[in-house]
């Protein structure tokens, strides 16, 4: 997407306040490495976090981009003699990192208060700092009274003006849930997203691809989509009318966050770190920028960013687990019953 930055002259001189004179260089001579997302992302969080934690401690902080399936083969591989500190997860490896024993609790810092309990491990293993929030995108020039709920995607106006995503796009995957759960079903009663996805199929645009979303709304054709918030306002910054609406089912999402290796010596940089993405001012500028929805509920949005994204008190938890284990029986059926 097109970067906006909000980063004015004192948004810098704001972020990241430590504690007082006596945190200076407490840190000094020492060095934490992060995976890190890559893209604006990492330059924007290097920038308001990496180097403002170095210049108020001393600590030198460096981040190498990793995909998170990448990141966590890595983890595994150097348990013993970690070379990385602080991991950043976007695919829910933290939940297996902790499992087995592969990150240790994180020092408590004073941001961590405001995160809700149920994005942050309870004994302290982990902690989000963004989020990707899903739920329904539509063309609000084609489409007055906007969307409020999964099932509104049966609304007569919208009959050959819908998109989704394939299966095997993880949004995909996410609406087969959603749908299941609007028609009395569930993960571990798909059944009836099937049946919903069969009855929208026919007169729908399958796609596949982020790339897509933007090219389908822009044709006049498309109404109505499930995708996620930023793709709205990636959209709405090119200058094709989207907006997103958060379902009454809840909006699903996906969690990014941060873990210690259990070796590591630097947990006491690495919160200080994470601390630092959760500063209320970071959080806005991601979401502005980048499109990820804050975590800290002190947080608070420019009004041009605040309609696409969830707040955390909409969110609708997925079995995740439950997801993952079904994923090839479910594509296999999308296949044969939906895919054309």
């Amino acid at each position: 997407m097109r970067r906006r930055s909000v980063l004015g002259a004192g948004l810098g001189a704001a972020a990241l306040p430590l504690a007082g004179a006596s945190a200076q260089q407490r840190f000094a001579g020492r060095e934490v490495v992060a995976t890190a997302f890559g893209g604006p992302s990492q330059d924007m969080l290097q920038r308001m976090v990496f180097d403002r934690v170095q210049r108020e401690t001393g600590a030198r902080g460096t981040q190498t981009p990793l995909l998170s399936a990448n990141a966590f083969a890595r983890m595994r591989a150097e348990a013993q003699a970690p070379q990385i500190d602080l991991f950043m997860f976007s695919g829910g490896q933290h939940v297996q990192a902790k499992a087995d024993g592969l990150t240790q609790p994180l020092p408590a810092q004073p941001h961590f208060a405001n995160v809700p309990a149920n994005l942050k491990d309870p004994e302290g293993h982990w902690i989000a700092w963004g989020l990707v929030t899903e739920g329904i995108l539509y063309r609000p020039d084609k489409v007055p009274n906007p969307p409020k709920s999964y099932r509104d995607f049966f609304r007569p106006e919208f009959a050959g003006h819908i998109a989704f995503p394939h299966i095997t796009n993880g949004y995909g995957t996410d609406f087969l849930v959603m749908l299941a759960r609007a028609h009395g079903g569930s993960e571990t009663n798909i059944g009836p997203g099937f049946d919903a996805l069969r009855r929208i199929a026919p007169r729908a645009n399958i796609f596949r691809s982020a790339a897509e979303v933007q090219t389908l709304f822009a044709s006049g054709d498309i109404w109505i989509m499930p995708y996620d918030g930023a793709s709205a306002m990636r959209s709405t910054n090119m200058g094709i009318p989207v907006a997103y609406a958060v379902p009454e089912e809840g909006a699903p999402y996906v969690l990014l966050v941060g873990c210690v290796a259990r070796r590591s010596r630097n947990a006491d940089i690495a919160a200080a770190i994470l601390n630092g993405h959760l500063e209320p001012e970071v959080q806005a500028a991601i979401a502005k920028d980048v499109g990820w929805a804050p975590v800290n509920t002190a947080t608070q949005l420019p009004t041009d960013v605040a309609p696409f994204m969830a707040p955390t008190d909409k969110l609708a938890h997925l079995d995740r687990d439950v997801i993952n284990a079904s994923r090839a029986a479910w594509t296999d059926r999308f296949n044969r019953e939906i895919s054309r």
